[in-house]
C-alpha cells in the first residue's frame, strides 16, 4: 500500500520538492494536462491578478484591484499603482517566486494594459504575462 501512496505523491501530487498541478486542458493522450514547479506558480499568479477582490466569498481580500486601473490615465502614475498593486496582490497570497523585473504596456487603440514579470524559482527563470482590458471584467 506505502508503493501506492509514494507513486501518487511523486507522479501526481508533486515529490521531491516539486510541485505539480493540472490544467483544465485535454492533452493528447486523454488526460488533464499537467503543469509542474514554475509553471505551477505562474498559472496561480494569472488567476490571482485577474481576481477581482472582494468577488471571492471565502477570502474577501484575495485578488487585485488592477480592473479598477483599466480606465485611469495611461501615465508614469497609474504604471506605479500597476506595478504596486500587482506586487502586493502577489506577494501576499503567494510569494513562492522571486520578481526580477515588471513591465507595464498599455494597450493601443483600447482600455487596457499588460503586465510583464520576469520571475525566479529554484533556479528556473520564466516570463509571466497578463492582459487587463475593459472586456476582461465585463459582466453580461
Amino acid at each position: 500500500m506505502a508503493n501506492l501512496l509514494d507513486k501518487f505523491q511523486t507522479k501526481v501530487v508533486g515529490g521531491s520538492g516539486r510541485i505539480v498541478d493540472f490544467t483544465p486542458t485535454i492533452s493528447s493522450t486523454g488526460d488533464f494536462s499537467k503543469v509542474q514547479d514554475l509553471y505551477v506558480i505562474l498559472k496561480s499568479w494569472n488567476t490571482l491578478l485577474l481576481t477581482p477582490k472582494r468577488s471571492y466569498t471565502f477570502d474577501p481580500e484575495y485578488g487585485s484591484d488592477l480592473y479598477k486601473l483599466v480606465f485611469e490615465p495611461a501615465d508614469d502614475s497609474t504604471i506605479d499603482a500597476i506595478k504596486r498593486e500587482t506586487q502586493n496582490a502577489l506577494m501576499a497570497y503567494d510569494d513562492r517566486a522571486r520578481i526580477l523585473s515588471m513591465e507595464v504596456t498599455f494597450l493601443p487603440n483600447q482600455k487596457g494594459f499588460v503586465v510583464d514579470i520576469k520571475v525566479s524559482y529554484k533556479g528556473q527563470t520564466g516570463d509571466f504575462k497578463t492582459t487587463i482590458k475593459e472586456s476582461t471584467f465585463t459582466v453580461l
